[in-house]
């Protein structure tokens, strides 16, 4: 009879070790949880290096449009299409001729 016993106790104890392992890898903060929360915060982690750079680099925008009066002539004739004093712009028609402006 103790041989009996034995067996069933240790099928339960079987059985509950394996219930718990189950429960480790699919339940609630399991495995599964863990490594989907590992690749949340390697893509988080991408993210901050992103923005730091991106802030970094406004900061240097930002210092040489406090400092640098050329970069400002440039970003004025790219972004705005302003002219300095004393230049002309001419402007081509489809045809191949120019017409003369002060300004576009």
């Amino acid at each position: 009879m103790n041989s009996s016993r034995l067996k069933i106790a240790l099928f339960f104890v079987g059985l509950i070790l394996i219930t718990y392992l189950v429960l480790i890898l699919t339940g609630d903060n399991g495995v599964q949880d863990l490594n989907a929360m590992k690749l949340e915060l390697n893509t988080l982690k991408s993210k901050n290096e992103k923005l730091q750079q991106k802030n970094i680099e406004m900061h240097r925008e930002i210092k040489r449009l406090k400092e640098d009066p050329e970069f400002i002539e440039n970003i004025a004739r790219q972004e705005l299409k302003m002219i300095g004093k004393n230049e002309v712009v001419f402007k081509f028609k489809e045809d191949g001729t120019t017409q003369k402006g002060n300004q576009p």
